[in-house]
């Protein structure tokens, strides 16, 4: 069975559209110690009613290490909260991956979207790595960069730790070239950019970022393939120096000329009662072109143009 065959067999229905129960595990952090377990889940998700939080503490489907307990028990440090949620389904997502490359060392895919890459928030079953594990359970592949769930394009797995290793070590470290296409809101006159806005470590609400100048250290340089007065919008090529959470998203909507379809970045209130992934695929980023090395040997991927931009 090809690859595209074998994501099909096992995404079809999608695994998430299957009621199931699923156990979240969030951790207590330090900064969160001394908290009720009612405060914890209050702040850390202030979109849900905080009667739900209570019922399902009061019915035991929210415990602290294991066990059942009052909305008023006081947390400590490094102790495990579990929430459970019976007849659980995900949002649709999209499951047309692509192969580009395969060899003993690394899968080279093109990533639809929307498709987030790991298990969080509303996505446990529905993501790139549960698909690939569902389609290839003997294979031990190894995610070493990430995309937004919104984001589509080329994105490199190693199939054994020591290629990890060198890949990691690459993406860490900054040497690994890559290549972005963005449609933007309105028209750039410059034709070069470089872009330094600073980018919080710390989540928003929604799980993105924000720029700030106690952040870290970020540069996206960007330079016009063609302006489009009729629309109103510039296609840019993008190379992020960096690898930061949302880092294009943000430095483009920092210069007032947001990713168009990207409505949060765009207003910062969208994300206050709307989830950071978008339900289809409007974001117009594609992660084009990277160049990375393996054994020494300098190698470049291209994930093909998708047809909304050649419209």
């Amino acid at each position: 069975m090809n690859f595209k065959d074998s994501i099909e067999n096992v995404t079809t229905p999608l695994p998430g559209s299957i009621p199931k129960t699923i156990r979240y595990k969030l951790s207590v952090k330090l900064k969160n110690e001394g908290l009720t377990i009612l405060e914890l889940y209050s702040n850390s998700f202030p979109q849900v009613d905080q009667k739900v939080w209570i019922d399902k503490i009061e019915n035991g489907l929210l415990t602290v290490n294991g066990k059942k307990c009052e909305t008023s028990l006081i947390l400590k440090a490094g102790w495990l909260t579990e929430n459970m949620a019976h007849n659980k389904t995900e949002p649709n997502v999209n499951n047309d991956l692509k192969l580009i490359y395969e060899d003993d060392f690394i899968l080279v895919l093109n990533k639809p979207s929307p498709l987030p890459m790991h298990p969080s928030g509303r996505f446990n079953r529905n993501t790139l790595t549960h698909f690939l594990k569902l389609a290839f359970p003997k294979k031990d592949l190894k995610i070493v960069h990430r995309l937004d769930a919104n984001t589509t394009g080329v994105i490199i797995l190693a199939k054994n730790a020591e290629v990890a290793k060198q890949l990691g070590d690459q993406f860490q470290n900054n040497t690994v070239k890559k290549e972005y296409l963005a449609l933007v809101e309105g028209i750039i006159e410059k034709d070069t950019l470089l872009i330094k806005e600073k980018i919080s470590k710390t989540k928003t609400v929604s799980g993105g970022r924000e720029v700030s100048e106690e952040g870290l250290k970020s540069e996206t340089k960007i330079a016009i393939l063609e302006r489009n007065i009729e629309n109103n919008t510039t296609l840019l090529k993008v190379e992020p120096k960096n690898g930061r959470t949302n880092q294009i998203r943000l430095h483009l909507a920092s210069i007032n000329h947001p990713i168009v379809g990207d409505l949060g970045y765009k207003n910062i209130d969208y994300f206050k009662n709307n989830p950071l992934t978008y339900p289809d695929d409007s974001l117009f980023l594609h992660a084009h072109k990277i160049k990375i090395s393996i054994n020494n040997t300098e190698t470049q991927f291209i994930a093909e143009i998708p047809h909304k931009y050649l419209k």
